[in-house]
């Protein structure tokens, strides 16, 4: 049995439709892996940013509930000192 030009032409066509496709699926890995590591660069000083802001505004929280508390404990101290009616807070 031989092979007639069409079939020769036919595995040829097959040949390189699947060399296309993993052609393709090589090209799209290699693309991700490309974008994933650019935006892994872009995201790291932002992230560290993030993580400084947090730390920041922790610091400011803690710092004024320090100060309401004391302020508040001051004011309790003054009101009975001076015999003044509490003021009741609705918070």
């Amino acid at each position: 049995m031989s092979l007639t030009s069409q079939d020769l032409q036919a595995i040829g066509d097959l040949i390189d439709q699947k060399l296309d496709q993993k052609l393709e699926q090589k090209l799209e890995q290699k693309l991700e892996q490309k974008l994933e590591q650019k935006l892994e660069q872009k995201l790291k000083p932002i992230r560290r940013d993030l993580r400084k802001i947090k730390r920041t505004l922790d610091d400011t929280i803690v710092f004024f509930d320090r100060r309401i508390i004391d302020h508040g404990h001051r004011l309790d101290r003054l009101e009975e000192h001076v015999g003044l009616a509490k003021i009741i807070n609705p918070v």
